[in-house]
Protein backbone atom coordinates (compact mmCIF):
# COMPACT_ATOMS: atom_id res chain seq x y z
CA UNK A 1 0.00 0.00 0.00
CA UNK A 2 1.54 3.29 -0.72
CA UNK A 3 4.03 4.94 1.93
CA UNK A 4 4.42 8.39 2.25
CA UNK A 5 7.79 9.40 4.57
CA UNK A 6 7.49 8.51 7.98
CA UNK A 7 5.59 5.65 6.94
CA UNK A 8 2.02 4.87 6.67
CA UNK A 9 -0.43 4.67 3.86
CA UNK A 10 -1.16 8.38 2.07
CA UNK A 11 -3.98 8.62 -0.18
CA UNK A 12 -2.31 10.78 -2.36
CA UNK A 13 0.87 8.67 -3.45
CA UNK A 14 -1.01 7.06 -5.26
CA UNK A 15 -4.64 8.21 -6.03
CA UNK A 16 -6.23 5.46 -6.92
CA UNK A 17 -9.98 7.75 -7.13
CA UNK A 18 -8.79 8.04 -10.67
CA UNK A 19 -9.38 4.45 -11.39
CA UNK A 20 -12.13 3.66 -9.20
CA UNK A 21 -14.57 6.75 -9.88
CA UNK A 22 -13.24 8.55 -12.75
CA UNK A 23 -12.68 5.16 -14.78
CA UNK A 24 -9.35 6.34 -16.04
CA UNK A 25 -7.31 4.89 -17.75
CA UNK A 26 -8.97 1.29 -16.64
CA UNK A 27 -12.26 1.27 -14.37
CA UNK A 28 -11.81 -1.15 -11.43
CA UNK A 29 -14.05 -2.25 -8.34
CA UNK A 30 -13.34 0.26 -5.80
CA UNK A 31 -14.40 -2.22 -2.87
CA UNK A 32 -11.66 -4.70 -4.35
CA UNK A 33 -8.46 -5.42 -3.82
CA UNK A 34 -8.14 -7.53 -7.34
CA UNK A 35 -5.79 -5.84 -9.73
CA UNK A 36 -4.90 -2.73 -7.12
CA UNK A 37 -1.55 -3.88 -6.44
CA UNK A 38 -0.12 -3.04 -9.70
CA UNK A 39 -2.11 -0.04 -10.33
CA UNK A 40 -0.72 1.51 -6.90
CA UNK A 41 2.97 0.94 -7.68
CA UNK A 42 2.35 2.61 -11.47
CA UNK A 43 0.09 5.47 -10.14
CA UNK A 44 2.81 5.75 -7.09
CA UNK A 45 5.44 6.57 -10.27
CA UNK A 46 3.36 8.69 -11.97
CA UNK A 47 2.42 10.58 -9.03
CA UNK A 48 6.33 10.78 -7.84
CA UNK A 49 7.18 12.18 -11.01
CA UNK A 50 3.86 14.87 -10.92
CA UNK A 51 5.34 15.95 -7.76
CA UNK A 52 9.13 16.19 -8.92
CA UNK A 53 7.64 18.61 -11.59
CA UNK A 54 5.70 20.60 -9.20
CA UNK A 55 2.52 20.01 -10.92
CA UNK A 56 -0.76 20.13 -9.52
CA UNK A 57 -1.85 16.13 -8.56
CA UNK A 58 -5.69 17.43 -10.45
CA UNK A 59 -3.62 18.33 -14.02
CA UNK A 60 -2.30 14.65 -13.94
CA UNK A 61 -6.19 14.04 -14.53
CA UNK A 62 -5.93 15.69 -17.84
CA UNK A 63 -2.26 15.26 -19.58
CA UNK A 64 -0.61 12.22 -19.87
CA UNK A 65 2.92 11.64 -18.68
CA UNK A 66 3.89 11.86 -22.71
CA UNK A 67 3.04 15.81 -22.82
CA UNK A 68 4.33 16.35 -19.41
CA UNK A 69 7.62 14.90 -21.40
CA UNK A 70 7.01 17.21 -23.98
CA UNK A 71 6.97 20.14 -21.33
CA UNK A 72 9.75 19.35 -19.29
CA UNK A 73 11.93 19.03 -22.52
CA UNK A 74 10.54 22.68 -24.29
CA UNK A 75 11.10 24.24 -21.17
CA UNK A 76 14.53 22.48 -19.55
CA UNK A 77 15.61 21.77 -23.26
CA UNK A 78 16.81 18.64 -22.10
CA UNK A 79 15.13 15.46 -24.65
CA UNK A 80 13.29 13.07 -22.29
CA UNK A 81 10.23 10.82 -23.02
CA UNK A 82 7.34 9.20 -20.77
CA UNK A 83 9.32 5.92 -20.29
CA UNK A 84 12.08 8.24 -18.53
CA UNK A 85 9.93 10.04 -16.44
CA UNK A 86 8.08 6.81 -15.14
CA UNK A 87 11.34 5.42 -14.63
CA UNK A 88 12.26 8.72 -12.43
CA UNK A 89 9.45 7.92 -10.39
CA UNK A 90 10.20 4.76 -9.86
CA UNK A 91 13.63 5.63 -8.64
CA UNK A 92 12.04 8.17 -6.25
CA UNK A 93 9.53 6.08 -4.83
CA UNK A 94 11.83 3.39 -4.37
CA UNK A 95 14.10 5.82 -2.85
CA UNK A 96 11.94 6.87 -0.18
CA UNK A 97 11.49 3.48 0.82
CA UNK A 98 14.53 2.82 1.52
CA UNK A 99 15.05 6.08 3.51
CA UNK A 100 12.08 4.76 5.21
CA UNK A 101 13.50 1.10 6.12
CA UNK A 102 16.64 3.26 7.38
CA UNK A 103 14.22 5.11 9.64
CA UNK A 104 13.10 1.90 10.80
CA UNK A 105 10.04 1.64 9.15
CA UNK A 106 8.28 -1.81 7.75
CA UNK A 107 4.85 -3.80 7.12
CA UNK A 108 4.32 -2.78 10.49
CA UNK A 109 3.92 1.15 9.52
CA UNK A 110 1.60 0.14 5.79
CA UNK A 111 -1.32 -0.60 7.70
CA UNK A 112 -4.45 0.82 8.02
CA UNK A 113 -6.15 1.66 11.34
CA UNK A 114 -8.27 -1.20 13.04
CA UNK A 115 -11.47 0.50 12.49
CA UNK A 116 -10.98 0.14 8.50
CA UNK A 117 -11.55 -3.68 9.67
CA UNK A 118 -14.11 -3.66 12.00
CA UNK A 119 -16.75 -0.94 11.03
CA UNK A 120 -18.30 -0.52 7.74
CA UNK A 121 -18.19 3.08 5.93
CA UNK A 122 -20.82 5.34 5.18
CA UNK A 123 -23.67 3.85 2.96
CA UNK A 124 -26.39 5.33 0.77
CA UNK A 125 -29.37 4.71 -0.66
CA UNK A 126 -29.23 1.45 -2.22
CA UNK A 127 -25.48 0.63 -1.43
CA UNK A 128 -23.71 -0.92 1.53
CA UNK A 129 -20.08 -0.29 2.32
CA UNK A 130 -18.65 -2.95 4.19
CA UNK A 131 -15.22 -2.68 6.72
CA UNK A 132 -12.34 -4.17 4.87
CA UNK A 133 -11.53 -7.70 5.62
CA UNK A 134 -7.73 -7.97 6.69
CA UNK A 135 -6.74 -10.54 5.02
CA UNK A 136 -7.53 -9.56 1.69
CA UNK A 137 -5.66 -6.87 2.61
CA UNK A 138 -2.63 -8.11 4.13
CA UNK A 139 -2.53 -10.62 0.78
CA UNK A 140 -2.90 -7.07 -1.21
CA UNK A 141 -0.10 -5.59 0.49
CA UNK A 142 1.71 -8.88 0.18
CA UNK A 143 1.38 -8.46 -3.44
CA UNK A 144 2.25 -4.70 -3.76
CA UNK A 145 5.48 -5.49 -2.35
CA UNK A 146 6.48 -7.77 -4.77
CA UNK A 147 5.09 -6.05 -7.85
CA UNK A 148 7.76 -2.88 -5.98
CA UNK A 149 10.65 -5.08 -5.48
CA UNK A 150 10.69 -5.30 -1.90
CA UNK A 151 10.98 -8.42 0.47
CA UNK A 152 7.65 -9.52 2.43
CA UNK A 153 8.36 -7.35 5.53
CA UNK A 154 8.48 -3.78 3.02
CA UNK A 155 11.83 -3.65 3.24
CA UNK A 156 14.05 -2.62 -0.42
CA UNK A 157 15.98 -5.40 -2.11
CA UNK A 158 19.61 -5.14 -2.71
CA UNK A 159 19.42 -6.00 -6.28
CA UNK A 160 16.52 -4.18 -7.39
CA UNK A 161 18.23 -1.16 -5.72
CA UNK A 162 20.96 -1.39 -8.19
CA UNK A 163 18.58 -2.31 -11.44
CA UNK A 164 17.15 1.59 -10.12
CA UNK A 165 20.57 2.80 -10.25
CA UNK A 166 20.54 3.01 -5.98
CA UNK A 167 22.41 2.48 -3.25
CA UNK A 168 21.20 0.10 -0.77
CA UNK A 169 23.04 -1.98 1.88
CA UNK A 170 20.24 -3.86 3.52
Amino acid sequence: MPSQPGGGPCHLRAYPISHEILRKPVSTDRFSFQGKARIIKIAEDMNAVVDSLTVCNFLFLAASLEEFAKAYTAITGIETSAQELIRAGERTVYQERIMNALNGFYAAHDDLPERFFEFGGTSGAGFDVPGLNREDFLQARARYYRIRGLDSNGIPLQHKAAELGLEWKS
